[in-house]
């Protein structure tokens, strides 16, 4: 699914012979030679670690590409020779910021003639609630120690994490359709390092939530989409789940609140906290608050 949408973004992206691209932390060299076939007018390339550098420039000779220029390095240090019509930048993790995605293509712009546009030019984040047990009794074990030790800070620090794990529609609230976007970005665009999106919830009927999934769509190019939903097709990334200490006890009318931060700066890594609380006619009745930084020793 990820070489299908990428390949097809690319052929409609690339004029033959006149659109020039940079592809930025390129791997293999994949996505620069599937440009570079589309009949990009130029194309180069950069990678961070110095031996895939070396190996994306061996397999772009192996498939007749000798001449394609990789170069070893951040995108962010680097810069092309010439400006360019088109950024590509699979730099998508589980969590779609992860790996950067935003600081990376905002430092991109520089590299944008004017006209320019990114591949992909818009992500949006998903969040639903997990109704299902089973994953939280998977990475919930310190209950079940025994011998009268008392692990309670242990469990803590445990689970202010992010874990990533493969969700099926019956596992989440509604099957899935309770999932709602709690983070849009566009590219190119002025998208901030720190930042926080909210959703709200109304239960239909009674539910105990253990935590949340996250997932993501990528708009590649207008009409060309990639998506890590549980509802769509299978692709190498999973869902990222972000677990509660105690699971809250839902019941129909009540309303749960759900706030996520991030902070993705590069001197960062990837800080994700994640708040809210459950309301019952205008009145809490539990609030939770999560930070995989507590997650850290």
């Amino acid at each position: 699914a990820r070489n299908r949408a990428f390949a097809e973004a690319l052929r409609r992206a690339i004029t033959p012979g006149r659109t020039r691209v940079a592809d930025l932390g390129t791997g293999t060299g994949f996505l620069a030679a599937l440009a570079a076939r589309a009949g990009a007018g130029s194309v180069w390339a950069c990678e961070a670690e110095a031996g895939l550098a070396a190996l994306a420039r061996k397999t772009l000779a192996a498939n007749g590409l000798p001449r394609l220029r990789v170069e070893t390095g951040h995108s962010t240090e680097l810069a092309p020779p010439t400006p360019v019509d088109l950024v590509v930048a699979e730099v998508l993790g589980n969590l779609a910021t992860e790996e950067h995605l935003v600081e990376t293509l905002t430092d991109a712009r520089r590299f944008l003639a004017p006209g320019g546009a990114m591949i992909p030019c818009g992500v949006e984040h998903c969040v639903c609630p997990v109704t299902d047990a089973a994953t939280q009794r998977a990475i919930d074990v310190w209950p079940g120690i025994g011998f009268d030790y008392d692990l309670a800070a242990a469990r803590r620090v445990s689970l202010n994490n992010l874990f990533v794990r493969t969700f099926a529609p019956e596992h989440l609230l509604d099957g899935g359709a309770a999932a709602q976007v709690w983070e849009r970005l566009a590219f190119p665009g002025q998208n901030p390092s720190r930042r926080q999106g909210s959703v709200v919830w109304t239960m239909s009927q009674a539910v105990p939530v253990f935590g949340f999934a996250v997932w993501w769509k990528a708009t590649l190019v207008p009409g060309v989409t990639l998506s890590t939903s549980p509802l769509a097709e299978t692709t190498h990334w999973q869902q990222i789940y972000l677990p509660l200490l105690e699971p809250l006890d839902l019941r129909a009318d009540d309303r749960l609140h759900l706030e996520i931060s991030t902070d993705t700066r590069l001197s960062a890594g990837c800080r994700v906290r994640w708040s809210g609380r459950q309301m019952r006619r205008n009145r809490e009745v539990a609030r939770f608050a999560m930070d995989n930084l507590a997650g850290c020793l």
